[in-house]
């Protein structure tokens, strides 16, 4: 009967000043296999309940110095002291004895001469209350201790993401507001960080390169590969290559990043190159989506696409290239998916038919800022920010 946990019997703190009723009562308490500490008064009380404190308290009210009463109420000011349960046992009946028992914090009142089998019904009680409650108090701080370690790696972890994302937005070259070419771009990743990268560079004097990818998955892992493909597109480190050839580029690409040798990660990208003395871009893709081309005849804009899989899926895969003429004052656009496959507050995922609309609808208009574009994109999910990263360079041909 007397035990808090299954492994530990109850430790019982009995006070009373009559000697007998300690040794009665404690003897039947033991019996039931608790241990029993029997003290004289209050104040001893009160010292053996600081020293070691109890799992139960049954006190008696009419002592001499200090009554039960006040036994209880400094019992529970103290903050280690204050859940153990105290049953008063006294011979008062009067109700507002009881009831000043109760307020003054106890749990239960039984009355004298008691019953055993009333004692050990009411204690048992509270026992089981008391062990619920501290199995409860446990659980709570286990809880709370998990969370917080939680907590700790998530904040890590986004610590980590953010780093990531800064070094990926250190290697994107600034925008180019003047010139022949004219460039701007907007990198946002998303909360979980993916592996969106871009960028553009003269590959000589009539060169300009502009290459935009997308590594699968998210977290720091993506974002390390988009910035070693980065890296090898900027230093042009890829062995036997002609970087003037796009689909040349993507198949050396496609043998230096395996998705065997990469986590299982493989990544689309456009890439492309201008040259300024024919004014042909010559591009390839591999399983990105199509570069938008807005020249200014037409209001219709022209997608450039070579269909291909993306890059590090098979070793086989052969890279198609294109070609188009860029007529003066032409704007082209490279994204990743991540613009248009936005999830709207009714559960609707956006296409990249949709997206081309938005950006025919817009592409005109002379001063059209990529951030009012990504806040539109925000708008239509509802969201602080996307599910996955928002990457869009606009190069502009004069």
């Amino acid at each position: 009967m007397c035990a808090i946990s299954p492994e530990n019997p109850a430790n019982v703190l009995l006070v009373d000043d009559t000697p007998a009723n300690l040794q009665v009562l404690g003897g039947m308490l033991k019996d039931q296999g608790c241990i029993v500490r029997p003290v004289p008064s209050g104040k001893l009380a009160i010292r053996f309940a600081e020293a070691d404190p109890p799992d139960i308290i049954l006190l008696d009210i009419m002592m001499p110095e200090m009554d039960g009463y006040e036994v209880c109420r400094r019992l529970k000011q103290k903050e280690e002291l204050r859940e153990i349960p105290v049953i008063f046992i006294s011979a008062l009946q009067e109700t507002v004895d009881k009831v000043k028992a109760f307020s003054a914090g106890g749990v239960d009142f039984i009355t004298k001469p008691f019953q055993f089998e009333e004692v050990e019904a009411r204690v048992r009680t509270h026992l089981d209350i008391r062990r619920l409650q501290v199995q409860l108090e446990r659980q709570n701080r286990q809880l709370t201790d998990l969370n917080q370690a939680l907590s700790a790696s998530r904040n890590a972890l986004e610590r980590e993401l953010a780093n990531a994302a800064n070094y990926v937005v250190s290697l994107i070259p600034p925008a180019i507001p003047e010139g022949d070419i004219q460039t701007d771009w907007l990198y946002v990743p998303s909360a979980h960080l993916g592996g969106d990268a871009l960028g553009y560079h003269w590959i000589d004097d009539a060169h300009f390169a502009l290459y935009l990818l997308d590594v699968s998955g998210h977290g720091v892992g993506p974002a390390l590969l988009s910035v070693s493909v980065l890296n090898t597109l900027r230093t042009r480190s890829l062995p036997e290559t002609d970087f003037l050839r796009p689909a040349e580029v993507l198949s050396a690409l496609n043998a230096c990043f395996p998705m065997s040798q990469h986590n299982g990660q493989y990544f689309t990208i456009w890439y492309g190159v201008f040259d300024r003395k024919d004014r042909m871009l010559r591009y390839a893709s591999g399983g990105h989506p199509p570069a938008l081309l807005f020249d200014g005849s037409n209001s219709q804009p022209v997608e450039l696409d070579t269909q291909s899989l993306p890059i590090g899926l098979f070793p086989e895969t052969q890279y198609c290239p294109g070609a188009v003429r860029i007529r003066p004052a032409s704007t082209v656009y490279l994204y990743s998916d991540g613009c248009y496959e936005i999830r709207n507050s009714d559960g609707e995922v956006g296409n990249r038919q949709e997206w081309v609309r938005y950006l025919t609808e817009y592409s005109p208009k002379p001063k059209l800022h990529l951030d009012a574009v990504y806040r539109d994109a925000i708008r239509a999910q509802g969201s602080d920010r996307l599910d996955d990263d928002f990457s869009i360079l606009r190069a502009t041909f004069a």
